[in-house]
Parts: C-alpha cells; sequence; structure tokens
C-alpha cells in the first residue's frame, strides 16, 4: 500500500507586549494552518482521478488550483503542500472494486491525508470535531480520525465502512441511470446520513430497523436532491420518486447488512460491485403499482440479490479476424502464454478486428447500459513501435440471453498515437477524433470487437501526409504485445474470477504528457506475426 505523507501543521503563537500603560494584553493565538502535500483517494481506492487543492472553496477545478491525478494505489501528491480544502473530480478515475468512475464528489479538510466518503461526511455536515465523533458513534466508527482513516488498511472497521460507501454509491448511481444529477444526489445522500448517524441512539448497524431509518433516510434525501436533469425538469414524477424511494431502501438495506456481516472487505467484493438495486430499480415501471410490488419482492431476497453479478468472456475466448482467411479463436490460456499466438501470413494491416465475446448475469447491466472506456495498445517487442487506441462512449447492454451488446455514444471520443520503431510519432493528442463512425465497432454477434481497419483508416483520415508510414508500420512482422483494457463494467472470466488491472496512457507526440488514458480490467498477451 502506497505510504502517505501527511504534513502536521506547527503551533505558533504570538506573544502580547505590554503596553505603554503597564496593562498586560492577553496572548493572541495564530490559528493554525493545516497543511497536506500527499494522500489517498478512496472508497475502495480510486486510480487515475483528479484531486485539487480547492483553494476558493467552490468544488471547482479553477485555474492556477494545485492538482493531481492519483495513481494505481490511489495516491496522489501535489506539486506544494495544499492548506486549503481537497476535493476530487467527480466522474473521473475508477474504483478497483466496482471499476467505475465515482459519480460523487468526495471532499476533506485542510490538512487531511485521506480524502473519502467519511472526510465528506465531516465536510457537509458542518460540525465541529467534538459534534460530529457522535456521528461517527452512529455509524460504528467511533474515535476514529477521518483525515488519516483509510478503510482499505482498517480490517477491523472495513466493512463496516464500506457498506456506508456502497449505500452512497448506489444512490448517485440510481440517480445518474434515471437522468438526473448524481452529483445532488450523493451530496444530499451524505447530508442525511450525517444527520441520521448523529441522532440515532444506537449504532445504526445494531438492529435492521436503525439500518433501514439511515438507509431511507439517505435514499429519500438523495434521490430528491438529484431529481432534475441538465434542463432543471423532474426526470420522476412525486409517485415515482416515491416508489424509487421505497425499491431502493429495500435492495440497499440488504445490500448495507450483507457488506457489514461479510468476513474482509476482499469477501464483500461481489457485493460492493453488484449493480443488482441498480438493474431492478431502473428496469420496472415504476408508475404501475404491481410491478413496485413484484420489484419489492425481488429486492426482499437476499439469497438473489446477493449472487454475484458481472459481464464475462464467453467460454473465455478472444477471437481474431483476417481480411482473407479465417478467423483464429484462441483461448485466454493460450493468448496470455509466453508463447502467445502465431498467426501466420499475417501483419496488422490484414487483420479486421479484434473480438471479446460476452455475456452478462442477469441483473449485472442496468437498463440504460454500461458506459465504458475501451483502450488498446500493440507493441512491436522488437522496434519498440507502438500503436494506442483509446475509445470513450461505449455502451454496453445485455438482451433477455445475457447477450450483451456494445454500441457507440453521440458523444464518443477516439485518441490515437502511433509511434514507428525509428521512433517518428504522430497522433491527436489531447484533442480527440470526435465525428467517429459506429463501425469502429465490429459487427460482431455479441460483445466488443474493435475495428482494427477502422482505426488505422483513422490515422490516415487525420494525418494524410504520413500514410506510406502507417501503412509501412501496421505491415511488420514480429512478436507483439497486445494489451486491452476497459473501465466501467466489471469484467470477468468465465468461471468468475477477476482480471487483473492495469493501465494504457496514450502518448502525445513529441512530448512526456498523457494525451489520454484508461485504467480498468485487462487482457494481455501476445501475438507473432
Amino acid at each position: 500500500m502506497h505510504q502517505m505523507r501527511l504534513l502536521s501543521a506547527s503551533l505558533v503563537l504570538a506573544f502580547g507586549l505590554t503596553a505603554c500603560g503597564g496593562s498586560d494584553s492577553p496572548d493572541t493565538p495564530v490559528v493554525p494552518v493545516a497543511s497536506a502535500s500527499s494522500g489517498v483517494l478512496v472508497d475502495d481506492l480510486i486510480a487515475g482521478a483528479t484531486v485539487f487543492c480547492d483553494d476558493n472553496g467552490n468544488g471547482v477545478l479553477d485555474a492556477g488550483e494545485k492538482s493531481a491525478v492519483t495513481d494505481s494505489a490511489g495516491a496522489y501528491a501535489f506539486s506544494s503542500a495544499c492548506s486549503s480544502q481537497i476535493a476530487s473530480v467527480a466522474e473521473t478515475g475508477y474504483d478497483l472494486t466496482t471499476l467505475k468512475a465515482p459519480k460523487g464528489q468526495f471532499i476533506a479538510p485542510a490538512g487531511s491525508g485521506v480524502v473519502s466518503p467519511f472526510t465528506t461526511l465531516k465536510v457537509v455536515s458542518g460540525l465541529s470535531d467534538t459534534e460530529f465523533q457522535a456521528v461517527l458513534s452512529g455509524l460504528g466508527l467511533a474515535g476514529i480520525d477521518v483525515a488519516t482513516f483509510n478503510p482499505v488498511t482498517d480490517s477491523a472497521r472495513a466493512t463496516t465502512a464500506a457498506a456506508v460507501a456502497k449505500v452512497l454509491a448506489d444512490i448517485a448511481e440510481l440517480s445518474a441511470e434515471a437522468g438526473g444529477s448524481p452529483a445532488a444526489a450523493f451530496r444530499g445522500a451524505v447530508a442525511a446520513i450525517a444527520t441520521q448517524a448523529r441522532s440515532s441512539t444506537t449504532p445504526v448497524f445494531a438492529s435492521e430497523t436503525s439500518l433501514r431509518a439511515m438507509v431511507n433516510a439517505a435514499v429519500s434525501a438523495g434521490l430528491e436532491a438529484g431529481n432534475k436533469n441538465s434542463s432543471g425538469n423532474a426526470v420522476w414524477s412525486a409517485s415515482q420518486l416515491a416508489a424509487a424511494v421505497e425499491l431502493s431502501t429495500q435492495g440497499l438495506t440488504v445490500l448495507a447488512q450483507k457488506t457489514r456481516e461479510a468476513a474482509s472487505l476482499s469477501a464483500a467484493k461481489d457485493l460492493l460491485s453488484s449493480s443488482a438495486v441498480l438493474t431492478l430499480v431502473s428496469s420496472v415501471d415504476l408508475s404501475d403499482s404491481s410491478a413496485v410490488a413484484a420489484a419489492k419482492t425481488q429486492l426482499s431476497n437476499a439469497t438473489e440479490l446477493t449472487k454475484p453479478q458481472y459481464i464475462y468472456l464467453s467460454d473465455d475466448s478472444i477471437e481474431i479476424v483476417p481480411l482473407q482467411g479465417e478467423e483464429v479463436t484462441a483461448t485466454m490460456t493460450q493468448f496470455e502464454s509466453s508463447a502467445g499466438l502465431t498467426l501466420s501470413g499475417q501483419t496488422l494491416a490484414s487483420l479486421e478486428h479484434v473480438w471479446l465475446p460476452l455475456t452478462a448475469t442477469s441483473l449485472a447491466l442496468p437498463k440504460g447500459g454500461a458506459d465504458l472506456v475501451l483502450g488498446i495498445e500493440i507493441e512491436n517487442t522488437a522496434t519498440g513501435g507502438i500503436l494506442q487506441a483509446r475509445l470513450a462512449g461505449v455502451t454496453l447492454s445485455r438482451d433477455s440471453q445475457g447477450t450483451v451488446k456494445a454500441m457507440i455514444d453521440d458523444a464518443a471520443r477516439l485518441h490515437l498515437y502511433l509511434k514507428t520503431g525509428t521512433g517518428i510519432e504522430i497522433g491527436t493528442g489531447t484533442k480527440a477524433i470526435t465525428d467517429i463512425s459506429a463501425k469502429i465497432l465490429c459487427s460482431c454477434d455479441s460483445g466488443v470487437g474493435i475495428d482494427l481497419q477502422k482505426i488505422a483508416d483513422g490515422l490516415r483520415k487525420n494525418f494524410p501526409d504520413n500514410t506510406s508510414l502507417i501503412d509501412k508500420t501496421l505491415a511488420e512482422t514480429g512478436t507483439f504485445r497486445v494489451r486491452m483494457v476497459a473501465t466501467g463494467a466489471d469484467m470477468r472470466r468465465a468461471d468468475g474470477t477477476r482480471l487483473g488491472l492495469s493501465r494504457i496512457a496514450v502518448r502525445t507526440p513529441g512530448s512526456s504528457a498523457t494525451a489520454a488514458e484508461v485504467g480498468g480490467v485487462a487482457i494481455q498477451g501476445r501475438v507473432t506475426f
């Protein structure tokens, strides 16, 4: 675990001087200014997120404010100490368990070495340190210092903290799925939990009744606060909102209790990454009382609700389709082995697409699908030549049989980079390609297929002076390392085993700067042409 550095503020006292008349003026203490130059962002650990020193306290990253991006362990470091409130930028990075970007903004008091849901509770509540201890006691977290409390490393309190975080995260997701304001929903839920926990006469996890009361308070306040779209219009009617609150309270009470009861944070991972409540609530007609009643019955079934929900590689296979000749179906074991795959008579230029057939469990994807960011990196092991692509704006949806399909959104963005074996670089830099054809994803029967010909066409179209160079590079033979990375959905092997994590940083030509990146689940292997 990345070690955090906390810079402690020293207490400076100003000593009074004796006035001419001989009277003593009292000592006037100078209020100490807490500061921190580094820390960790945690729900579970959140990688690739932007964190900033919010000097003016407006919750927005403004010009001139220090910022940093969290590493693979959620750690960040500013260029110099921050003496102001610390905040994250919502919907950046990804949670290492859920593999989604947090929809809410995390905030921490100045000097904090941890930024988390619990520092956010402290800031949003507006309570003093002494007053806030009642909130922590109500949550079963008595005695912790939120400025240093990292639930990932505190095994005694990890599942309690995770249960609270799960409720907050799902409320924001529910609002987003409905087309509302997830940021407002998250903040509203945070404030409600602080109020409910502070007023609770016993810890909220002491009984199902007290837990349900906290969850209901958070859901009610959160969904009401987030019940507006970007135009300011309500996304749910009053009756629909009431039904959404009823269903969400039922489901999240079950998941929060089961998360709290888990033996460890690792044992709770399937619960934390589950989209079951989100899927069931988003799929029901909230205006139909019979449908709502049926959904509530489903949400009351703890056995079904707590089953692992994920997207998986059908038969653990990967398919490579050339422009000419028969497609190659390989197992993940073959692709990931040290020998990798051998495609005789082929090159990158002669391949049409690489396809990952996907299937989803029954409650893995909500009605609106899951927003995905994809990345692919292909590197020549001999020459160092490299091709990188990052595509944001892909939606995964599931049909009634569990088959997963991918679609391109209207707001999709594509970043490209190519470096030849001789070191010549071309690429989009930070300015993404936005006029993207839906055909960049192959029209496969299921899953996600990256059309390599469309990527090559994108390079030729945007860099017409380098067409011959692009074609020559794509026609190279040899052994290539291939990485495919996706974030936004919990994707696994066919047996439910979690895939490893990795990151692709698309480079900027002529610079060491990163143009765009994607971090998340990864499939890595070797191909020899």
